[in-house]
């Protein structure tokens, strides 16, 4: 089995496990402890880890499809956001959306895990005097989740754009040649 026949089967875990990631880290906030913040934490990482194993099969699913059929290159879509992120192509628009979802939520991930080592006493060893007050601790917190839940958007339209291939398409199913002459 190929990578790009990978990708599939890999997308659907960071699109689950990173929204749910963010929904951990703000249900955190209400019940501090239940240990919330820790599956947030892991949570992040099997999503950006996927993430970016989705992405690398994802760009090898690609070339195999430009294989098939060079045309897929062409594939315009209408909207703000595909004119603005890769003027209009479809594919360009979900690698790229792709590229920028695995980017922001590893950045999300290193400022939570900081933050994390930062605000719990058991890190307190191995910080040293470094350590946040508890207003700090609250405002770079509602800051990272304002951020987070923004980004979930990222997530929703990297899995919308990536839809529109194989199902607008048939991107990647075995007729995709046939698809894609025929929708254009």
């Amino acid at each position: 089995m190929d990578l790009a026949s990978l990708h599939p089967l890999i997308v659907h875990a960071p699109l689950v496990l990173l929204p749910c990631a963010v929904l951990f880290r703000v249900l955190h906030a209400f019940f501090p402890k239940a240990g919330l913040r820790v599956a947030a934490i892991l949570l992040l990482i099997g999503g950006v880890g996927l993430g970016m194993l989705a992405k690398e099969s994802g760009e090898a699913a690609e070339h195999q499809a430009e294989r098939v059929s060079g045309e897929i290159e062409d594939i315009q879509v209408t909207g703000s956001i595909p004119n603005l992120v890769a003027d209009g192509s479809l594919l360009e628009t979900h690698a790229e959306l792709a590229e920028t979802t695995v980017l922001v939520f590893g950045l999300l991930l290193l400022a939570e895990a900081g933050l994390f080592f930062l605000s719990e006493p058991w890190f307190a060893r191995w910080r040293g005097k470094l350590a946040l007050s508890g207003g700090l601790q609250r405002a770079l917190g509602g800051i990272w989740m304002l951020v987070a839940v923004a980004s979930i958007a990222l997530v929703v339209l990297t899995g919308h754009y990536g839809g529109k291939l194989v199902y607008d398409h048939g991107i990647g199913t075995a007729n995709a040649s046939a698809s894609q002459t025929s929708t254009r």
